[in-house]
C-alpha cells in the first residue's frame, strides 16, 4: 500500500504541475491574441483569442479539480472527492458549447459581411507564438500525462492538441486575406474554430459523463480483472463483480467463493492476495473482496 500512495502522490503531484503550467501558458496567449484581436480586428483572430480564454477558464476548473480531487476520504466523502474532476469537465462543456455557438454566429455574419483583416502582421505574429507556446504546453502534458496517467490533463491535452490546428488554421486564413484579398478564408476560419470547440464539448462528455454515471470499466479492463480470478487456483468461483472509475482511481468490488470449511485467518489471506494482484496490475486500483463460502 506505501508503495501505491507514493505513487498516488507523484501523480498527483505531476497533474498539478501540468495544469499550473495550462495557466501560465493560457493567460500569456490570451494577452498576446487579446492584443492582436484589437490592432487587426479578425474574426480568426478572434476564434483563437476565444478558445484561448475558455483554456484559460478550463485551465482553472482543471487545476482546482485536480487539487480538491486530491484530498483524502473524510466522513463526508468516504470514496474520495475524484469525481470532482469529472464535474468540472461537465462545467466546462456548457461554456465551451456556447462559446461555440457564439464564435459561429459572428463567423457567419463576417462571412455574409466581409471586412479586410488590418494590421494581418502583428496578428500573423501573435499566431506563431500561439502555436510555439502551445506545441511545447502539449509536450510538457504529454510527460504529465505518462507520470500520472491523470484524467484531466489527458483531456487537457487533448483540447491544447486541437489548438495547434486551430492556430495553423487561423494563421494561414489571415495570411490569405491580407495577401491575396482572399477575405472569406478570416470567416471561414473562425467557423472551422468553432467546430473545434463543439468537437471538445464531445470529447469533454465523453470522459466525464461514464464517471459521474458510475459506468463500468473498459472492456480490457475487466477482462485483465476476470483473468486473475479465474487463475487464483485456491477460489471455488467469484461472482457480483463490479467496476467504476472516479477521476484517477478505479474501483474494484466483487465475491469470491471460498471453501467452507477454511478458517477466517485463510479465507482471509486468499482474498488479501487476489486484492493485491488485482492492485498490482491497476496500481490506481480500490479493491474490496467479500469472502462467500461454498
Amino acid at each position: 500500500m506505501h508503495g501505491t500512495f507514493d505513487s498516488t502522490q507523484k501523480g498527483s503531484f505531476w497533474a498539478k504541475a501540468a495544469t499550473g503550467a495550462a495557466i501560465g501558458a493560457a493567460l500569456f496567449l490570451v494577452a498576446a491574441k487579446a492584443y492582436a484581436f484589437a490592432v487587426s480586428g479578425s474574426v480568426a483572430v478572434l476564434g483563437s483569442l476565444t478558445d484561448s480564454a475558455l483554456d484559460l477558464a478550463g485551465s482553472l476548473g482543471a487545476f482546482l479539480a485536480v487539487r480538491y480531487a486530491a484530498m483524502p476520504a473524510d466522513d463526508d466523502h468516504r470514496f474520495g472527492h475524484q469525481k470532482a474532476e469529472a464535474l468540472s469537465a461537465l462545467g466546462q462543456s456548457v461554456l465551451i458549447g456556447a462559446s461555440a455557438l457564439f464564435l459561429a454566429v459572428e463567423s457567419v455574419k463576417r462571412l455574409l459581411d466581409p471586412e479586410p483583416v488590418q494590421a494581418a502582421g502583428a496578428a500573423m505574429a501573435v499566431l506563431v507564438l500561439g502555436l510555439v507556446v502551445t506545441a511545447g504546453l502539449v509536450a510538457f502534458q504529454s510527460y504529465a500525462l505518462k507520470r500520472s496517467g491523470n484524467l484531466v490533463v489527458e483531456g487537457d491535452r487533448a483540447h491544447y492538441t486541437g489548438d495547434l490546428i486551430a492556430h495553423g488554421g487561423a494563421l494561414v486564413a489571415v495570411f490569405l486575406a491580407s495577401r491575396f484579398g482572399i477575405s472569406w478564408a478570416d470567416a471561414l476560419a473562425g467557423l472551422v474554430a468553432a467546430g473545434f470547440l463543439a468537437w471538445s464539448v464531445k470529447s469533454i462528455l465523453g470522459a466525464a459523463l461514464p464517471q459521474v454515471m458510475d459506468q463500468e470499466l473498459p472492456d480490457d479492463d475487466v477482462a485483465a480483472i476476470t483473468a486473475i480470478l479465474d487463475s487464483e487456483e485456491e477460489a471455488a468461483g467469484w461472482h457480483h463483480l463490479r467496476t467504476r472509475r472516479s477521476g484517477g482511481r478505479r474501483f474494484v468490488q466483487l465475491h469470491l467463493d471460498l471453501l467452507g470449511d477454511m478458517t477466517l485467518a485463510e479465507a482471509h489471506t486468499i482474498a488479501d492476495r487476489v486484492e493485491r494482484r488485482i492492485e498490482d496490475a491497476f496500481p490506481d486500483a480500490d479493491v474490496i473482496v467479500h469472502q462467500d463460502p461454498v
